[in-house]
């Protein structure tokens, strides 16, 4: 079964269309299995300069993943929380409600954003995807050794996800 990582960043509007054209492509791709990897685009400690930062939403994310949760769903929540609702995806209960919508219990996954083992986690998922996957401009797409690299200010396109799925399935 072929499986998919897939680099997004939370503020970005092209990892939006990417996640879109990923979604909407996959039922023609039933044996494609999607391991979404959320990271910061700017991290915090990097580039303090940039903001909203989203170090609490990759924690969260790993939180849920962890857990068995709803990743796709609260990626989504969290894409329109910020782009359709403008509410600040740096407030905590922002975060919170988001996973409660898609049935994370929100003291758990309050605590899990502080807990050390999620900041970790978070460090360490930037580390992978630039360290070790040369993640450069997201969203990013590898299955094996085929990827698909965001071009900076363009994004992806429908078509390119499309081929990447199909060379992935080959």
């Amino acid at each position: 079964m072929p499986k998919i990582e897939a680099f997004i960043d939370n503020i970005s509007t092209y990892c939006v269309d990417g996640v879109d054209f990923l979604t909407e492509l996959l039922p023609k791709f039933p044996s494609v299995e999607v391991d979404w990897r959320q990271i910061e685009g700017h991290p915090k400690l990097e580039e303090p300069e940039h903001s909203p930062h989203v170090d609490l939403i990759v924690r969260g994310s790993l939180y849920i993943k962890d857990n068995g949760g709803d990743e796709l769903g609260f990626i989504r929540r969290i894409f329109k929380v910020h782009f359709e609702e403008k509410r600040s995806i740096e407030d905590v209960s922002v975060l919170v409600e988001c996973a409660t919508d898609v049935g994370v219990d929100a003291t758990a996954f309050e605590a899990a954003l502080f807990d050390q083992k999620y900041e970790k986690a978070q460090l360490d998922a930037n580390d992978y995807a630039y360290e070790k996957k040369g993640v450069w401009f997201v969203p990013t797409f590898v299955c094996d050794d085929i990827r698909l690299d965001a071009v900076e200010g363009i994004g992806v396109t429908k078509e390119q996800v499309e081929d990447f799925l199909t060379k992935c399935c080959k």
